[in-house]
């Protein structure tokens, strides 16, 4: 049987939609952090298009005072080649830079990013390098390793 109040509420039924539109976060969390994973693993870029892969150690600290603006930053590419800060450099003209730079105000520790892959001898070089600039305070950065050596 025919009633007004099942024929309204046979109108409000059409009217109202079949699907609600909803926005759901958990693929944009789930896309986020892939990404994030994907670049967690990816190497430290130094500014100048060589990436270094620094030595990972067990008994790696922070260091807070790498990542300044004036820090003095000498890294040395597998291939061996020296930067200083972000300027491929000759590792003769180390001393002066670093003289220079203790002038302008720069902190009297050098920050040294060497190449996991990189020969001893070229490290050796610029460790001789910096002790002529007269900076006794050198710290080598390192890594702490992502999952532990069996």
């Amino acid at each position: 049987m025919w009633s007004p109040s099942k024929a309204a509420a046979l109108r409000a039924a059409k009217r109202r939609p079949a699907v609600y539109p909803d926005i759901s976060p958990i693929p944009f969390l789930s896309v986020s952090l892939a990404l994030l994973f994907f670049f967690l693993g990816m190497p430290v870029p130094t500014g100048h298009g060589v990436p270094i892969v620094p030595p990972e150690t067990q008994n790696a600290t922070p260091q807070p005072g790498a990542v300044r603006e004036d820090a003095m930053r000498v890294a040395i590419a597998r291939d061996g080649h020296v930067f200083f800060r972000q300027t491929a450099i000759a590792p003769e003209q180390l001393p002066d830079l670093i003289r220079t730079a203790v002038r302008k105000g720069a902190e009297k520790r050098i920050y040294l990013l060497a190449d996991r892959r990189a020969k001893y001898a070229d490290v050796k070089v610029v460790i001789d390098q910096i002790q002529l600039s007269g900076i006794r305070d050198v710290v080598i950065l390192a890594n702490k390793p992502t999952r532990p050596k069996f």
